[in-house]
């Protein structure tokens, strides 16, 4: 998740029956700080250089074991997810290639010791909950879940430090009037009326635990009719498992990003960890294993399931086997293992895709074969500032004062567009965790309906539910222009007035779609219904005293006028039919 920006950029110039495990206030324990681990956390009032230490890291190691940080022994993780989305506000670009997808895990109870004091679920609310997140670019649709589904994954388990959220915070010790963070807050210049030697007590630090990033997920999709075969149409009740393996983490994943620095400053005069080179996952060290959850055995039924395994595996890597075993328990499962560590052809395994289909043979239920089509999108507000973060500029690529409007760059260099309004939203969609990217919205500035052709194949027994989700954003300036660019690089090219003003100009949320049809007609009516839908929430209004006149703020509208802010920035045109 994104740290505080703002800050960052001045500095240059449980459920109530599931208990968390793990402390938060440790991230900040001198053990963690050892070695260059563990939290660093800021004053209540900080001096502005202070907000660096945010992303020094944005995400430690929780437990390095045997090593020195900021290597540390990936851990297993099993859970149903609760949610999964993009992060619609972006994320820092000075420590990621792309914007993050994030998954909510509701913990089994025997992996709880994993989910800290400081975990929130994905709206707010207490539940014993994890996050795991990896960035898009590193993350293929197939492999995305959605809500309902069964997930192990494998990764790295961190603090994130850019959210420690003291809450509550803490007192001084003598000063019990003064209100704390860290001890700094107990003396002068901070606190006039404290006494030499005073303390802060009481300060309970909110970090979140996650699995960022995760370099093996097993996805189970149960309660689902899957083809084996082309010649049945809807299939047969059966999971489906889809699993991605990957070395690349993005930044959270990269051994530059993640060192702590002595001197935070380093960050904007010396750091720079891009382009990535320094990966921490090791997908060879160990296979993957998983188990995979099957339908409710049919009555009579003898014998083992019918397992079909598909390659995902992008092309020419190496494509690592996978052993399935039936264990026969209660209730019975197949467990799978993907061998990461036998050569295949002289060649160990890398980047692996696989699909799993799982079901038993002769099983008779009933499916219903689905269609979902989204056939146009209808932009209401296109959540664009009147005036952008900053004006647009053009700079030479190394020669990074040099305007080239004027005088054409030395040879070798690249005239770069800076800044400017920024077009375009993402808006990624799925039916029962089989995800598309919308098509087309590269150039969304202004309201218009736009045209799609996504088709959604799906088939569901009559006690099945038919969930469709939307998860989106309006790109802003550091979205647009500034991932896999490095905090020194940014302000190099941008300068010291106008690079804070894009890193601060985050994505705009586009609202929440979320609609869900029970059978046995899923929302059809027998044969096929069209439908139109508001996103719910988000960004953007209109001006309080010119309703007409789409806002995103404030400054859109006219001296004295605010934003009045509804949210609903896009209704989505589809239909679903039975097949």
């Amino acid at each position: 998740m994104k740290p505080l920006l703002c800050a960052v950029a001045l500095a240059v110039f449980l459920a109530p029956a599931r208990a968390a495990y793990i402390d938060s206030n440790e991230a900040v324990s001198a053990e963690a700080q050892m070695d260059g681990g563990g939290c660093y956390p800021i004053a209540k009032h900080p001096r502005v250089t202070d907000q660096l230490t945010l992303i020094n890291p944005e995400w430690a190691a929780i437990d390095v074991g045997p090593h020195a940080p900021p290597d540390a022994d990936p851990i297993t993780l099993h859970g149903t997810v609760s949610l999964a989305k993009i992060n619609e506000g972006g994320d820092f670009s000075g420590n990621h290639l792309t914007d993050d997808q994030n998954t909510f895990l509701d913990v089994d109870p025997a992996d709880m010791a994993f989910v800290a004091t400081g975990n929130v679920g994905p709206k707010g609310e207490e539940a014993g909950q994890l996050e795991f997140e990896l960035e898009i670019g590193s993350y293929p649709l197939f492999a995305w879940a959605g809500t309902g589904d069964r997930m192990t994954t494998v990764g790295r388990w961190i603090w994130d430090c850019g959210h420690g959220d003291p809450a509550p915070e803490g007192a001084c010790s003598v000063t019990t009037a003064q209100a704390c963070v860290l001890d700094s807050d107990c003396a002068a210049p901070a606190c006039v009326a404290c006494i030499a030697g005073e303390n802060c007590i009481g300060t309970v630090f909110n970090y979140h635990s996650e699995l960022h990033p995760p370099q093996a997920v097993a996805v189970s999709r149960l309660g689902a009719g899957h083809a084996f075969s082309r010649r049945r149409k809807g299939g047969r009740l059966a999971t489906r498992t889809d699993v991605w393996l990957t070395p690349n983490g993005g930044g959270a994943g990269d051994r530059c990003v993640v060192t702590h620095r002595a001197h935070p400053f380093d960050l904007v005069t010396t750091t720079e960890c891009f382009p990535l080179s320094q990966p921490l996952a090791n997908v060879n060290a160990t296979d993957f294993e998983f188990d995979i959850p099957l339908p409710p055995r049919p009555a009579g039924s003898r014998g083992l399931p019918r397992i079909k395994v598909i390659d995902q595996t992008p092309h020419g890597l190496p494509r690592a086997r996978v052993r399935t075993t039936l264990v026969d328990g209660t209730p019975p499962h197949v467990h799978a293992v993907v061998d990461m560590t036998s050569r295949v052809r002289g060649r160990l395994p890398s980047m692996v895709g696989k699909t799993i289909f799982t079901g038993w043979r002769r099983d008779e239920t009933p499916v219903t074969r689905l269609l979902v089509h989204v056939t146009a999108i209808e932009i209401l507000n296109p959540l664009k500032p009147v005036a952008p973060a900053m004006a647009e500029k053009k700079r030479c690529s190394v020669t990074t004062t040099q305007d080239c409007s004027v005088t054409p760059c030395p040879r070798g260099e690249q005239c770069l567009t800076l800044g400017g309004p920024i077009p375009g939203w993402e808006v990624f969609f799925e039916t029962n965790g089989d995800w598309q990217r919308l098509t087309g919205l590269e150039t969304v500035m202004t309201p218009g309906t736009i045209s799609e052709d996504l088709g959604f194949d799906t088939a569901l027994p009559a006690s099945g539910t038919l969930r469709l989700h939307g998860s989106g954003r309006s790109l802003d300036c550091r979205e647009g222009q500034l991932y896999g660019t490095s905090l020194r690089r940014t302000l190099q090219l941008y300068g010291l007035d106008d690079g804070p003003k894009c890193l601060q100009a985050d994505s705009h949320d586009v609202g929440d779609f979320e609609v869900s049809f029970g059978g046995p007609e899923f929302g059809t009516g027998g044969s096929s219904l069209s439908y139109v839908t508001s996103s719910v929430g988000g960004a953007g209004g209109s001006c309080s005293t010119t309703m007409s006149q789409l806002c995103l703020g404030d400054d859109d509208c006219p001296s004295g006028v605010t934003c009045a802010v509804t949210g609903g920035s896009y209704r989505l045109h589809y239909t679903i039919s039975r097949q």
